[in-house]
């Protein structure tokens, strides 16, 4: 589902990535651990086709999004559920607006787009902040909001940096239980953590580990237990490129 290849970043004349090669396959957690300054963030923005590498490829299914033009990239990115550690949400709508977004813009149904947001909220445990204005949360409830959006719907690919950041032991738990969810419904999902209880709980639950020090892969390190999968609701490709992209203005800069 996704395939890194010599990927290499260099930002501000720092070397960030240094020549990574990563595989995540449908059914799987892969977890990416470092301290702070790994380089985590900038591995999943690159993965989630948020930024391109200065070197290398991104083969998200069957295509490299580095070979693509510029005005492709939305595409691509309707289908990867995405939750960014500093989560960002369109003003004057409502949670459950925000999270029924990348729905509307593959395509969907307004109807079964809400009832997959409302279920999606509800894995997460906010089911009933549905209703409030995002602004407004705590940041644990807008971390939880941020991870229902990118779980809604089950994309093939999700990405979520920090996923337990600012949350309860109990309210992680509900995370990793929903990202659990995903990965029996066929997806393939990539987070990075620092979190070492997080980290411990998902390595029980069956994700696979990659350790990154300095913009390098740390050899050795990493276990791998796949999870059953299945397959996912998958969106008709004509409707998801026919849609508007209301998330065009969340998008992170190249």
């Amino acid at each position: 589902m996704l395939r890194l290849v010599a990927v290499t970043l260099r930002l501000g004349g720092e070397l960030v990535l240094d020549a990574l090669t990563v595989e995540a396959r449908a059914g799987e957690i892969l977890l990416i651990e470092g301290n702070r300054g790994a380089g985590k963030t900038k591995l999943l923005e690159v993965a989630a086709a948020r930024r391109q590498p200065d070197a290398g490829e991104v083969w998200i299914a069957d295509h490299d999004v580095t070979a693509l033009q510029r005005g492709s990239l939305p595409f691509v990115r309707r289908n990867i559920g995405f939750a960014e550690a500093a989560p960002r949400f369109l003003s004057r709508a409502t949670v459950l607006e925000n999270v029924m977004l990348p729905l509307a813009a593959r395509g969907e149904p307004a109807a079964w787009a809400r009832e997959a947001a409302v279920r999606a909220l509800g894995k997460v445990g906010i089911v009933g902040l549905g209703a409030h204005d995002p602004a407004r949360l705590s940041s644990g409830a807008r971390r939880l909001a941020a991870v229902a959006r990118a779980l809604a719907g089950v994309p093939p690919l999700v990405i979520v940096d920090d996923p337990s950041a600012s949350l309860s032991a109990v309210d992680a738990g509900a995370v990793l239980s929903a990202m659990c969810g995903a990965v029996e419904g066929g997806a393939a999902v990539v987070c990075a953590s620092a979190d070492g209880a997080f980290l411990a709980a998902a390595t029980a639950a069956g994700a696979r580990r990659l350790r990154l020090d300095a913009g390098r892969l740390v050899p050795g390190v990493g276990t791998m237990v796949a999870l059953p999968g299945r397959r996912a609701h998958e969106p008709r490709a004509d409707r998801a490129e026919a849609a508007l992209d209301p998330l065009a203005q969340l998008e992170l800069g190249s």
